[in-house]
């Protein structure tokens, strides 16, 4: 299944610039968890897509190099941070896109293009290999274009573990030393 990532997912040699100057032409040494379970599914990555630069914007207009247009009506935005996900989705270049969201950047997008969008509860989804922009509020989440695709997306991407794994209340304890 083709996905489209945010442009501030880490994947292993492919740029990842998070739509800045800065950034461009690093290429991280390693894939982001979510990018790892995907490649583990057999999805096929087709891209990365625009969003405002470093997250830092709503409507995915201020950007350095071309401007994401939303694919209902190119005279209007497609919301932002994440719309290049959303726009790809809902002009169907890709069936699938990934996003983050700390502050509604897949939730706004989502509503914008028509497409659906879902920030994951807490935790529910591995930040790992995610640019990180505010790290205790920053989820990755997926858009498709039924909600049946993106809960498809989401138990992929999904940092489940098993039930016995759960039991555990902190990191493992060292033994105290005798003095």
């Amino acid at each position: 299944m083709p996905v489209a990532l945010k442009d501030n997912l880490c994947t292993l040699g492919l740029a990842t610039t998070c739509s800045s100057k800065i950034l461009e032409g690093w290429r991280p040494p390693y894939d982001a968890t979510v990018v790892r379970r995907l490649a583990d599914a057999g999805a096929v990555i087709i891209g990365k897509t625009n969003m405002d630069e470093f997250r830092h914007g709503v409507l995915d207009r201020e950007l350095l190099e071309r401007p994401t247009r939303n694919p209902h009506d190119t005279a209007k935005v497609p919301g932002g941070s994440s719309g290049g996900s959303a726009a790809a989705v809902a002009a169907g270049f890709a069936p699938l896109g990934l996003g983050s969201d700390h502050r509604g950047s897949i939730r706004q997008p989502a509503a914008f293009c028509g497409v659906v969008g879902m920030k994951p509860t807490y935790g529910a989804v591995s930040r790992y290999g995610l640019v990180a922009f505010a790290s205790s509020l920053d989820q990755i989440g997926p858009f498709a274009t039924t909600v049946a695709d993106a809960a498809l997306l989401l138990e992929v991407i999904a940092a489940t573990t098993p039930p016995t794994a759960r039991r555990s209340t902190g990191p493992p304890r060292r033994p105290v030393e005798a003095r």
